[in-house]
């Protein structure tokens, strides 16, 4: 999550740059709303990659309610026998 705020955060300060200066490199508002549109993919590419590897692994809570549910079957075949 750091990284992605470190990413915003500079993208953010050179969309400043760029439309501060925008007078100097000649750019048309198109050609600057498309770098901002780029930069937007770049943004929701890298939410997808880790939304994705959160979801692969176990959370806490899954973890827990597997290990009660394997003591609870360990509980009930050592009262059957």
């Amino acid at each position: 999550m750091m990284k992605l705020t470190k990413y915003l955060v500079q993208w953010t300060k050179r969309v400043n740059i760029m439309t501060e200066n925008s007078h100097n490199t000649n750019m048309t508002q198109k050609e600057m709303i498309l770098l901002v549109l780029d930069g937007q993919q770049k943004i929701n590419d890298r939410v997808d990659q880790l939304h994705e590897k959160v979801n692969t692994k176990i959370s806490r809570s899954e973890l827990s309610g597997w290990l009660v549910a394997v003591s609870a079957l360990v509980v009930l075949v050592q009262a059957v026998m």
